[in-house]
């Protein structure tokens, strides 16, 4: 593999692993064991970014898309 694919890949890794931690609730593949259903209160998009510091931010979605 070469750098530049092991850096992107280690990047994608860290906000899926970022995106998972900060889910509230049961989403898609974010699985919790606690809360294992979806919760239409958490009907929002992580966006996920960052590279030393990985951050997260939720952004509201309209019902369309929630849907």
């Amino acid at each position: 593999v070469e750098l530049r694919a092991a850096v992107a890949m280690t990047a994608s890794a860290r906000w899926c692993l970022k995106a998972a931690l900060d889910r509230r609730e049961t989403r898609g593949i974010h699985v919790r064991d606690d809360v294992p259903r979806s919760d239409p209160a958490f009907s929002h998009r992580l966006l996920v970014g960052g590279f030393d510091q990985v951050r997260t931010r939720a952004e509201t979605v309209s019902a369309e898309v929630a849907a």
